[in-house]
């Protein structure tokens, strides 16, 4: 007998603005394969869920939100859980300074 559907991912990395992301969500039990969907909430533009379960794309703006990823085994078990998306700022690259001539 299989064992109960379980998400490992406990939460998702937060990401940075035009840094690439690809991030795999985890889960174990039940009876492979797996596939995972978005049932509520979005994630951030740019940003895809696979049915494999993995996050990826280039992020263009910051975000903090809430989404609910289903999982779902061979036999269509079934688990929902809830994640929180963060997408942090670039920090913006410092101006060079200007060198003086020394006299």
């Amino acid at each position: 007998m299989p064992s109960t559907l379980t998400f490992i991912t406990e939460s998702i990395a937060d990401s940075t603005v035009g840094v690439p992301v690809n991030f795999q969500l985890q889960a174990s039990g039940g009876t492979p394969p797996y596939s995972f969907m978005i049932t509520q909430g979005k994630l951030p533009p740019m940003l895809k869920l696979s049915k494999e379960g993995v996050i990826s794309g280039i992020p263009k703006a910051e975000a903090d939100t809430t989404i609910f990823v289903k999982l779902a085994d061979k036999v269509g078990a079934t688990l929902t859980q809830a994640f929180v998306v963060r997408v942090n700022p670039n920090p913006s690259p410092k101006r060079p300074q200007k060198l003086r001539a020394r006299p």
